[in-house]
């Protein structure tokens, strides 16, 4: 009986098993906690393996998929997951007009926002966003900038602002305790730098950053972890600079790898002007008690604690990076009170099984 009093839910998603970006990752870590939920269901609805020529018999395809899928299973709540960009802003906001043709609850969650994208639904695509998103029921959002910016496009439904999540096994084995005392022992100060090598991410202000402070005689490493397309351009770059013995490229890694390189690490260097919602790589940092420079970017300047959790550089000049750097390494007392305060604060908010949690709180409040 209980198995059939279980509201369904139909979530849409990117391959979990081979998609590399930032909403499945999200949903790896938070799916465990949703499954394991005495009130819901879950089926999941993949979309985004459209690799043919004919993009646009698939995007036909996926309309025909779902409305046969929501027919059959007819679930209580649909929970759709767009990108801004045309392709998934279109094929999304029709999945929302055919889920409240059939009278389905429906929650649309936007896990990042682009401005130049935005301008384009204020003009040609406002139209699209009145018929189908703006019948949604609730919506989700990584910050409060993102909340404004719906509030602009006169969206007055239930707007909540999330998280993204920390993988509660990536600190399995994880001591807070024993990286203090390592940090205690260790006269260098090791920095890394992890995410996608795309320039908008900040790796080569990052890098200028570092050979300043190189060039001030502390002992420091730099570790650049990650792929992407300017690999062989950063990797010249840093020849040129005649950094190879301090700069390090460990690659992408993931697993015990990435484990193993946040725990070898004590400050997290990411002064990104991309995009960001709320980026994942920041809080995982955190969560491995690593001292935080970024920037003001997505929803990371709704918690960030300046000063107490690192530094937000308020633009992306190396000597700007440099120096919020220098007052981390500088000052290791605070340091080491900032490691522990950042692997309690993403204990308490961050953990993917606290975010799930929010999550389903948000289910439940749309009255299924």
């Amino acid at each position: 009986m209980e198995a059939i009093s279980k509201k369904k839910i139909l979530i849409t998603l990117p391959s979990l098993k081979n998609d590399p970006g930032g909403v499945a990752h999200y949903y790896r870590s938070v799916m465990p906690y949703l499954y394991e939920s005495d009130n819901i269901g879950i089926k999941i609805f993949e979309i985004g393996s459209t690799q043919g020529k004919n993009k646009l018999f698939h995007q036909i395809t996926d309309q025909i998929k779902f409305i046969k899928q929501i027919i059959s299973m007819k679930p209580d709540l649909v929970h759709i997951n767009p990108s801004l960009n045309f392709k998934s802003f279109i094929r999304d906001g029709l999945f929302v007009f055919w889920a409240k043709k059939q009278k389905i609850k429906v929650v649309v969650f936007f896990h990042g926002w682009e401005q130049k994208f935005e301008k384009k639904i204020h003009g040609v695509l406002l139209k699209f966003l009145n018929l189908t998103y703006k019948k949604a029921d609730s919506f989700i959002v990584l910050a409060s900038e993102f909340k404004a910016a719906l509030n602009i496009l006169k969206i007055k439904e239930k707007i909540y602002i999330l998280t993204t999540a920390v993988n509660e096994s990536l600190l399995k084995r994880f001591s807070i305790e024993k990286k203090i005392k390592r940090m205690k022992d260790d006269s260098t100060i090791h920095i890394l730098f992890l995410s996608r090598l795309e320039k908008k991410k900040g790796v080569f202000e990052t890098i200028d950053a570092f050979k300043l402070l190189l060039n001030k005689q502390y002992s420091i490493t730099l570790s650049i972890a990650g792929d992407g397309s300017l690999t062989k351009e950063i990797v010249e770059y840093i020849d040129r600079l005649g950094l190879n013995n301090s700069i390090f490229m460990p690659g992408y890694v993931k697993g015990e790898e990435k484990i193993d390189i946040f725990e070898k690490h004590d400050i997290y260097c990411f002064p990104t002007y991309y995009g960001e919602g709320m980026p994942t790589s920041v809080l995982e940092a955190m969560a491995f008690g690593m001292s935080v420079v970024t920037r003001p970017v997505g929803g990371i300047k709704d918690f960030f604690k300046n000063g107490k959790m690192g530094y937000l550089c308020e633009n992306t000049s190396p000597e700007i990076i440099a120096e919020m750097m220098e007052k981390i390494i500088c000052d290791k007392k605070s340091m080491l009170n900032t490691a522990e305060y950042n692997y309690n604060y993403a204990k308490k908010h961050f953990i993917a099984s606290v975010v799930a949690k929010k999550l389903l709180t948000i289910y439940g409040n749309c009255n299924l």
